[in-house]
């Protein structure tokens, strides 16, 4: 069953790299819950729609490419929790990034497919201080 939901969970996870490429809405919102949440590598914490239009829109990041690298999930029946690593090229204002960031994504089983509830992006290497 883990195999199965690993593999599912990576399908999404390609499926928002590529809509993300694509500068797709539509199809980076069929991926996320409706009360989606994200906290981005500068601490930004976005909802849905900001989400998307940060990743889609006009003024937002232009992705060239997301890869997947050490994707690990648990499967907890209707939730997912996977850890990754993204290796991502995108443009920022203008300016090209290259950045590997250490990412952690909840899902939640709706039916027989998988729907992106939240998560929070760092850059990899950098641990965060004490709390």
């Amino acid at each position: 069953m883990a195999d199965a939901t690993t593999g599912e969970v990576r399908a999404v996870l390609e499926r928002k790299a590529t809509a993300l490429k694509e500068r797709s809405a539509a199809k980076l919102l069929e991926l996320l819950e409706a009360e989606f949440v994200y906290v981005t590598a500068s601490g930004r914490r976005l909802r849905r729609d900001a989400y998307v239009e940060n990743g889609t829109g006009p003024h937002g990041l232009r992705f060239q490419s997301q890869e997947i690298e050490g994707l690990d999930v648990a499967d907890f029946g209707d939730v997912a929790i996977a850890t990754l690593i993204l290796h991502d090229r995108f443009e920022s204002a203008g300016q090209n990034v290259s950045e590997t960031y250490r990412s952690f994504c909840v899902f939640r089983r709706h039916g027989s497919a998988w729907l992106w509830a939240g998560g929070q992006t760092c850059v990899a290497g950098r641990a965060p201080g004490p709390s």
